[in-house]
């Protein structure tokens, strides 16, 4: 009942939404060969293009069924993360390697050009249905970011056993060094809500942003 009720006011909510799609056998196998490629025979990088499906479908799968999580950058070649000086979704602070349990969450992190964009706000919210998963969804950059605003990204593959759950339910915290297990590489267009971005004033308040998060409309 909790959920339902959860469900109804986010759904009536003008955040944006992604249904989870239920997978075909096809789908299934195909992201099965392809991780088994991309973990298992030591080949570490992908293309997203390497599957015929979008690619937050495929993080989404790895994520539930091969105990992984995902983390996203503008940077190519991290061998190593370390933990640094942040803060939980929540406002606590931390140090420590932050990670994600949902794809398009990670993607926006990974295509969003960091050198360009000076302000970055953001929310993700998943809740269980009794048909898969409902997510929601939040993203906005500052109105001063007019040029080069996204770029080529990269999606690494963490394992998920050094992290603990972080001020949300898809934010995941590491307080030690974590080392990646392969990586994606990503471009614009992979993420879905590329067109769908919102701008906010780097002086907005945050109870401004989340009021136009719940009541604008994208």
């Amino acid at each position: 009942m909790v959920n339902f009720l959860k469900i109804w006011v986010l759904t009536i909510s003008r955040l944006l939404k992604m249904d989870e799609i239920p997978l075909t056998q096809d789908a299934i196998v195909e992201f099965d060969r392809l991780y088994q490629k991309l973990i298992e025979s030591g080949e570490s990088t992908l293309s997203s293009h390497s599957s015929s499906y979008p690619i937050y479908m495929f993080l989404n799968y790895i994520i539930e069924k091969k105990a992984v999580l995902i983390h996203g950058s503008n940077h190519p070649e991290i061998t190593s993360f370390e933990p640094r000086e942040s803060a939980l979704f929540s406002g606590k602070p931390i140090k420590a390697v932050f990670a994600s349990s949902d794809g398009i969450w990670s993607l926006f992190f990974a295509v969003v050009n960091r050198n360009a964009v000076h302000s970055l706000r953001n929310l993700c919210i998943s809740i269980p249905a009794r048909k898969g998963v409902k997510r929601y969804y939040y993203f906005s950059i500052d109105q001063g970011s007019n040029h080069d605003v996204w770029t080529k990204g990269t999606i690494y593959v963490l394992p998920k056993k050094l992290f603990k759950q972080g001020g949300i339910k898809n934010e995941w915290v590491c307080e030690q060094e974590v080392k990646p297990l392969a990586k994606i590489k990503v471009i614009p267009k992979d993420f879905p809500f590329l067109k769908k971005v919102s701008r906010h004033k780097e002086t907005d308040s945050m109870i401004k942003t989340m009021a136009n998060a719940f009541f604008v409309k994208k």
